[in-house]
């Protein structure tokens, strides 16, 4: 009986162990034509526009309608968060990878599909599409 007890425990502690790994899940492909209106600002809106909806001090504006100018039109400083065709230089995508601006969203990254979503509207020049 002691040795049965045994087993059970150390197969259900090995059980426990192997439960707690996990696979990431799959990533949402990359589509071939990234547009504005239909891949990127659905990011904008589940992610983003919960602060950035034109109130004081929450530049850019990211709601629909306002987006495009307010990534693209110079800010009083002179900044432009989005420099067409070249993701790595715009002030957007280095927030929202966290490389050389503060991390956005601020509660964590977005996942990576949806970053490569806004790198390659980005990098295919940004237009507002």
């Amino acid at each position: 009986m002691k040795k049965i007890f045994q087993f059970i425990m150390v197969a259900s502690t090995g059980l426990l162990f192997t439960s707690c790994y996990y696979d990431e899940l799959p990533q949402e492909p990359v589509p071939a034509n990234v547009t504005l209106h239909t891949d990127v600002q659905k990011i904008f809106d589940r992610n983003c526009v919960g602060c950035h909806k034109g109130a004081a001090n929450t530049d850019p504006n990211l709601l629909p309608g306002v987006s495009y100018l307010s990534l693209t039109t110079p800010t009083a400083q002179g900044e432009t968060f989005v420099v067409p065709g070249n993701a790595s230089a715009s002030i957007l995508y280095q927030a929202m990878t966290g490389n050389g601006a503060p991390q956005m969203p601020p509660n964590g990254a977005l996942s990576s599909s949806k970053l490569k979503i806004v790198e390659k509207w980005i990098n295919d020049g940004a237009l507002n599409n």
